[in-house]
């Protein structure tokens, strides 16, 4: 059997009772919030996806290269070319090479074998013209240049006589130039250098 309460006890009661149940909820209510975890909200981009930019090669540095060696400018044989020597004014030809000679009576090296080269020189006006075929005349091939030779018989005879001996204006000279060139080669030029200098030098090919 319950005591009997003194008067005014109940309404302090109840109103102690209802805070207490408030600070609780409170509580409850408090931790839950806390507890849970709220996600976070997340951007999504729209940003369209941009191609790959391809890598690029560094520059490759060219090797610097060579010039090219100018030849002279060559005249097919048969053609007269014009040379300035010194006071003469002469027209230079080629006729004829002759590779091999035969028959030349050549005294040649063993690798070698006898080539001819036929030429006229026109002494067309000026001082007169004395040099040496010898001297004068060049003969280049395939596997380098080829030595003057002594021709002993046949169509490139060695005169007695340089040809290019004492060349008047207005007089023609004819004569062969005989060289030894080596076995295999083939020749890419002839060349005629007045007084045997470079200035002035044709070529024929």
């Amino acid at each position: 059997m319950l005591a009997a309460m003194p008067p005014g006890r109940p309404l302090i009661l109840t109103v102690a009772v209802a805070v207490a149940v408030a600070v609780a909820v409170g509580a409850a209510a408090i931790g839950g919030c806390g507890g849970a975890s709220v996600p976070a909200s997340t951007s999504t981009s729209t940003t369209s996806a941009r191609p790959a930019t391809p890598a690029v090669p560094p520059p490759r540095i060219a090797s610097p290269r060579r010039p090219r060696e100018r030849r002279p400018a060559a005249a097919p044989v048969g053609r007269p070319q014009d040379v300035h020597a010194g006071g003469s004014a002469l027209s230079v030809t080629v006729t004829a090479i002759h590779d091999p000679l035969r028959d030349s009576g050549a005294a040649v090296v063993p690798g070698t074998h006898a080539v001819g080269v036929q030429v006229t020189i026109a002494n067309q006006a000026g001082a007169t013209y004395n040099s040496t075929a010898s001297g004068d005349w060049s003969l280049d091939t395939s596997r380098g240049p080829a030595a003057p030779l002594f021709i002993r018989q046949g169509v490139c005879q060695t005169p007695d006589a340089d040809f290019e001996s004492l060349i008047s204006p207005g007089e023609v000279r004819s004569g062969c130039v005989g060289f030894a060139a080596p076995n295999g080669s083939r020749v890419l030029a002839v060349r005629f250098s007045p007084h045997a200098h470079p200035p002035g030098t044709v070529t024929w090919r």
